[in-house]
């Protein structure tokens, strides 16, 4: 397809969750809870007119619906701030600062002044109807295989409740989620093509990563598409949980919009993506009538004393470097890519190239699996990566930890002794095939008998030792 003449127009918002020691406003703990809700509360949300004296039409739209709204309070992880009956604390340093870093790592203009608006959010996502967001950095930009891709905005802001159910009537959320730090990054309308897209998306998840700072797991990174082409409106997409996504469903939002600009009904509007790169309608597309200035909280002066301080973290070229000394280059590519390459780092000295495809290959098998990797912490990975497990039995150590997270993992792999004497064994049980060097099938037979508990390089290594001697 050729783009330009279908004056295709592409931007791309990220939302990344922060790893800070607490919430934005708060004090409670930046994290998720197992706990259960110790009690509910609800609201009916209504939209208010925005700083230009006019109501959003987007929060409009959602008022209409006339939700109840239910609200999960947990002890560990929210307050009374969540709740909306106190005001909001001093602002988050931790986060300010990580945001700075990003703002210079792109290059962006740091603005003297940070001011906390509020933005009108109708849809309960928000116990007050408004998330707090903060404009940090402008003018940026990312450098791309296709040029430089202008970043327009660096925000600071408060993630929103996570959703538990929903019916036509009651909208159910749980407030651990809402408040934990998130950076949103905006770029201009630079973007060439749906693969382009992709790669914007993964290089600006890679540049929040690199700050060692980023939250870990499905959700914590959210990309939201807005697309457009000659003739049309501009679309918001959002719901994308895996780049792979990004170019399927911009292609078929473009032939939508193609289709609609011929017959003159583009609208602008807000989709949902879907898993077959459909979208479905959610609501009118926001506008700046949301906005509104948080009058709890001061503004805060960025000086350059506080700017001097912000040092920034070691480039990606420099660190694949360093990944290539010990891994193979795709392997190394992958795990700079990877959301994980924190925790490889700290660990990797054991089996770099072991424990490399256990964030790379053996987390995304187990979850095509069924297997609820959520579930496994660093904490986990550390315990694991210390025992020095062969490859079988790491994975049979994840799939228990990811049904029970609490569960003991015994180090029951074989000394390289005892190997020897059961590969000594199978040779002695099998002169023909040791005579004949059927290395395959004594391997065989060998892997049957230590049952994942050795390594099958290990394995090989004494085996081919062992009929040597012969």
């Amino acid at each position: 397809m050729n783009y330009e003449q279908i004056g295709f127009k592409c931007g791309i918002e990220i939302h990344n969750r922060l790893a800070t020691k607490h919430k934005l406003f708060c004090n409670c703990p930046a994290r998720l809870t197992d706990k259960k809700p110790t009690k509910v509360i609800q609201r009916k949300l209504r939209p208010v007119a925005g700083e230009m004296g006019r109501v959003d039409i987007a929060a409009a739209h959602e008022y209409l619906k006339d939700k109840t709204f239910s609200y999960q309070v947990f002890p560990d992880t929210s307050c009374l701030v969540e709740c909306d009956e106190e005001p909001p604390h001093e602002i988050n340093q931790e986060a300010l600062e990580i945001v700075l870093q990003i703002c210079k790592m792109l290059k962006a203009d740091i603005l003297d002044e940070v001011h906390i608006m509020r933005k009108t959010v109708i849809d309960g996502s928000n116990t007050s109807g408004f998330q707090r967001t903060a404009l940090v950095g402008i003018n940026g930009s990312l450098s791309t295989s296709l040029g430089p891709v202008t970043i327009s905005n660096i925000c600071l802001e408060e993630e929103s409740c996570g959703i538990v159910e929903k019916n036509d009537t009651n909208v159910t959320y749980r407030l651990d989620r809402l408040g934990i730090p998130l950076v949103e990054i905006g770029t201009g309308p630079d973007i060439k093509n749906p693969e382009h897209a992709k790669e914007v998306a993964e290089k600006l998840g890679m540049i929040v990563r690199s700050t060692g700072k980023s939250q870990r797991g499905i959700g914590v990174t959210r990309q939201d598409i807005n697309v457009s082409v000659k003739g049309g409106k501009r679309v918001e997409i959002k719901g994308f949980q895996e780049l792979d996504m990004i170019p399927k469903v911009i292609d078929f939002e473009i032939a939508r919009q193609v289709e609609l600009a011929k017959k003159g009904e583009s609208k602008e509007e807000t989709r949902l993506a879907k898993a077959d790169g459909s979208t479905d309608y959610m609501r009118p597309l926001p506008g700046g009538e949301r906005m509104y200035p948080e009058t709890d909280i001061p503004p805060i002066i960025i000086t350059k004393d506080i700017l001097s301080k912000i040092k920034l973290p070691e480039t990606w070229e420099v660190k694949l470097a360093k990944l290539e000394k010990i891994l193979p280059k795709d392997l190394a590519n992958q795990i700079l890519k990877s959301e994980y390459l924190e925790i490889f780092e700290k660990y990797y000295k054991t089996n770099p190239v072991l424990v490399a495809t256990t964030f790379t290959s053996t987390l995304k098998d187990l979850s095509r699996r069924g297997f609820e990797i959520s579930n496994l912490t660093e904490e986990h990975f550390a315990e694991l990566f210390e025992k020095n497990l062969p490859k079988e039995a790491l994975i049979s150590a994840l799939e228990k930890l990811c049904e029970n997270p609490d569960a003991k993992i015994e180090s029951d792999a074989i000394s390289d002794d005892s190997l020897r004497n059961i590969v000594k064994d199978v040779i002695l049980r099998n002169p023909e095939l040791a005579k004949e060097r059927k290395v395959g099938a004594l391997m065989g037979d060998v892997m049957k008998q230590v049952s994942g508990k050795a390594d099958g390089k290990k394995v090989m290594r004494i085996l081919q030792e062992e009929l040597n001697k012969k």
